[in-house]
């Protein structure tokens, strides 16, 4: 195990595993797990990793959110760079070329659930709970919570978590499409995240990146022009290696081995 005090850092193959080391504050982010997070998730990928999971320390909080103590007494303007920066960290989990996999162990609350949203997709603890409480300290989400969670459940839904309070559930969660998975005990959320992580990293990992690009483009985008990035992606990867290996290896009807080919000039540096 690599890392620091407060982002450890396991590898195990071609898939990482991220945990915010502050149980003491439920894992709050601060200043300092944002800048290893975004250092971490631009770097692993160059350096084989073709899946990362990102959970919490403990079985009680994934995130508790935002540090405040970082928050109290800022001036509107500092607040602002404070809040961009984060936000930023968090776009570049959601753009990150390799699926990142959330494994909510617990609480996921204001940051830590706008963090969560970023992720690939997220396995959640039969104990978790999600929300964005800012209101009722007199704050507002500002990690992408009020944009992303309302393009997730749609606007009444985000509506209401954001102005009430009222966190969901794993159960709301999974039954709201937040999770693709039913949530299982909080002894098992990050096992179980690791071996979706496994079965995603054993796949082509061109192909992997090329429907992470798809699903990214056409999130916003008018259905003909996600539909025409989709084809020119799909032609660039039907006509590569990747596609040669896996055909062959189903016409032998063996594993495909995407690990003997060659890499390409930005997977080599």
């Amino acid at each position: 195990m690599s890392g620091s005090a407060v982002l450890a850092v396991d590898r195990d193959g071609p898939v990482a595993t991220l945990r915010i080391t502050r149980p003491e504050v439920h894992n709050a982010l601060n200043a300092r797990v944002l800048r290893e997070l975004d250092e971490a998730v631009a770097g692993l990928p160059a350096e084989g990793v073709r899946a990362i999971v990102l959970t919490g320390t403990g079985h009680r909080a994934f995130s508790a959110g935002a540090d405040l103590d970082e928050l109290a007494g800022l001036s509107a303007d500092d607040a602002y760079d404070v809040l961009a920066a984060g936000q930023a960290v968090v776009g570049r989990v959601e753009r990150c070329p390799v699926p990142v996999i959330a494994a909510v162990n617990g609480l996921a609350l204001g940051g830590g659930f706008e963090l969560v949203l970023a992720c690939t997709f997220a396995v959640l603890a039969d104990n978790a709970q999600l929300g964005l409480p800012e209101a009722g300290l007199g704050l507002m989400p500002g990690y992408g919570g009020t944009q992303r969670l309302a393009r997730r459940v749609g606007q009444p839904v985000a509506a209401h978590a954001m102005l009430t309070g009222a966190r969901i559930p794993a159960d709301r969660a999974h039954a709201l499409g937040l999770t693709p998975v039913p949530p299982v005990p909080v002894e098992e959320v990050l096992a179980a995240a690791q071996e979706l992580a496994g079965q995603v990293a054993a796949r082509g990992p061109r192909a992997v990146r090329a429907v992470l690009l798809a699903l990214r483009h056409g999130a916003d985008a008018p259905l003909e022009t996600g539909l025409a990035f989709e084809t020119a992606l799909a032609g660039l990867v039907t006509g590569g290696p990747e596609a040669a290996e896996g055909i062959a290896a189903f016409r032998a009807r063996r594993p495909p081995r995407f690990d003997d080919l060659p890499a390409r000039p930005e997977e080599e540096r």
